[in-house]
């Protein structure tokens, strides 16, 4: 008997707090500290988003980046998880596998196949040029 008017006694607790809340009017949503509050938001999610792009841009995989006197030369997806990378080691090229899990040499070649400098990926300057019609694309 106890449980029951226990619980009762919790069930009538809400209705009576929703009675004793007055009605927001809707002139007061738009206060200076609503809208300080939503802009705040908007500025903190943009923030956000911001900062996981640049962690996607520094830890995005295979770099292109010059790290001694090894250096990735070239790189093609051949799957979902796979890739084919052409390393250069000093003067000599390697050609590896990578996977999820494992790295294998696939070839090792005597004579540079591909220059190192000649980059086939256009900047994303460029492709944003092209893409506003300010210069032809220049392949």
């Amino acid at each position: 008997m106890r449980f029951l008017l226990a619980l009762f006694a919790l069930m009538t607790v809400p209705a009576v707090a929703q009675e004793a809340v007055p009605a927001v009017s809707p002139s007061s949503l738009f206060t200076g500290d609503y809208l300080l509050q939503v802009i705040g938001s908007f500025v903190v999610v943009i923030l956000l988003l911001v900062g996981v792009l640049v962690l996607l841009r520094r830890f995005n995989g295979v770099s292109s980046q010059m790290s001694g006197n090894m250096r990735v030369v070239s790189s093609v997806g051949v799957g979902q998880r796979e890739r084919v990378v052409l390393l250069q080691v000093g003067e000599e090229q390697i050609l590896v596998g990578v996977g999820p899990g494992n790295v294998r040499k696939i070839h090792a070649f005597d004579e540079p196949v591909v220059e190192p400098s000649a980059s086939t990926t256009p900047s994303f300057s460029d492709v944003w040029k092209v893409a506003m019609g300010k210069t032809e694309a220049s392949s």
